[in-house]
């Protein structure tokens, strides 16, 4: 069976994150087992216009890009509607990647519309406290989920989610009766190599990620400065977003006296120099309070243990179990909390970081291939007798 995609970015598209890496593994994926696709996205990235020849995805799938312009984060162009409408009329079954944007909106309300079978991945857009701070904050928002978002999604095979928490989000909203896949995100480890032991004094972080408020930083700078040693170091490498926020951070980058790097937004193979030459990667996603929960994986955080490098988390997130797993350590999202977790990352002597970098690659390996996963997704999406799917769908998970 032919699928057809939507997602609002796709790689090699810069500066949108997540999302445009997951709809690019997935589909990747799927077309390392011979599953045919068309996909439809924008062609938007910050470092100019993409071409279909830039988007490498496999021969198994046909890409087309629309023409994007305006706002910029959410995909609008109107070239978007007739192909995302030819693309609901020829396809049997659609994969939407995301809500809220120009594309995943159209999809979702041309399936519903012509009665197309659909599966829709949130990717963290209805994760409990960031779906409160819209209620609360947002109210035109809030007005677009209750009128386009919830109606269409009620209609979807499933609601693809990576994490619990996500779930819980899907079901507060759409009731206990929704029907939900869970499956985490894969990552491929092939295209990533194990890095060995930094050779540093002190102890290096890194975080990688938009400066923004539900990503928690600064309040994870703040109790860092609060225990870092003399020579330990924290290295921050991703865009700048809230004004105000961010003001924030530059100003604690010069209280830091040099522990703190910013390093602006940085390329792929400096990322992965980056976390080489890094002892933890940390993801501190709603450690601020007004900010709310945001995050619902962290690709980042698979990323690094690939490349074998503990990791420093929030509580709430995918990866709640990794401590017990013996690949990083899970911080509440208190201050305290946080520096008692920063202290034990401290106290590591070598072996015990390698024996963290070992399970970490293992993980990745035994719980995120993304063939394997993909496939999960892949035979829910294409079932022909899409009526007599079970209310609550399971998926493989890594929290088992």
């Amino acid at each position: 069976m032919e699928v057809g995609i939507v997602t609002t970015h796709i790689p090699p598209a810069k500066g949108y994150g997540g999302v445009s890496v997951t709809a690019s593994v997935l589909t990747k994926a799927w077309a390392e087992r011979g599953h045919k696709m068309v996909l439809v996205a924008s062609d938007e990235s910050i470092a100019g216009r993409l071409r279909v020849e830039d988007v490498k995805l496999g021969k198994q799938v046909d890409v087309k890009l629309y023409r994007c312009y305006g706002f910029r984060r959410w995909g609008f162009g109107l070239g978007a509607i007739p192909m995302i409408l030819r693309l609901c009329l020829r396809m049997p079954v659609i994969y939407i990647h995301g809500i809220a944007t120009w594309p995943s909106t159209l999809a979702a309300l041309f399936c519903t519309l012509l009665r197309r079978p659909f599966m829709v991945a949130v990717h963290g857009g209805l994760m409990p406290e960031h779906v409160d701070l819209i209620r609360r904050d947002k109210p035109h928002k809030w007005l677009f989920y209750q009128w386009l978002t919830f109606p269409t999604l009620r209609r979807a095979i499933a609601v693809h989610c990576t994490s619990e928490t996500e779930a819980e989000g899907v079901r507060n909203v759409l009731g206990e009766d929704a029907r939900i896949l869970l499956v985490p995100n894969g990552i491929d480890s092939r295209e990533f190599k194990v890095s060995e032991f930094p050779v540093e004094k002190g102890m290096k972080l890194c975080f990688l990620g938009h400066i923004q408020q539900e990503k928690g930083l600064n309040a994870f700078i703040r109790a860092w400065l609060k225990v870092k040693r003399p020579a330990d170091r924290l290295v921050v490498a991703g865009r700048g977003v809230d004004g105000a926020y961010f003001e924030e951070f530059q100003a604690l980058v010069e209280q830091a006296q040099g522990a703190v790097c910013y390093w602006g937004y940085l390329e792929r193979c400096e990322v992965m120099e980056l976390l080489a030459n890094s002892h933890f990667l940390v993801l501190p996603s709603g450690l601020e309070e007004a900010g709310g929960m945001r995050e619902n994986f962290g690709n980042v955080v698979a990323e690094a243990m690939a490349t074998g490098r503990p990791v420093l988390v929030a509580r709430g997130l995918a990866w709640d179990h990794l401590e017990a797993y013996g690949a990083g350590f899970v911080f509440e999202r208190t201050e305290d909390s946080v520096c008692d977790v920063l202290r034990k990352a401290q106290a590591l002597d070598r072996q015990e970081w390698e024996r963290m970098s070992y399970k970490g690659r293992q993980y990745v390996e035994q719980q995120l291939d993304p063939v394997k996963l993909g496939e999960q997704v892949w035979q829910v999406l294409t079932k022909v007798d899409q009526d007599n799917l079970p209310q609550q769908l399971v998926g493989g998970s890594s929290y088992d």
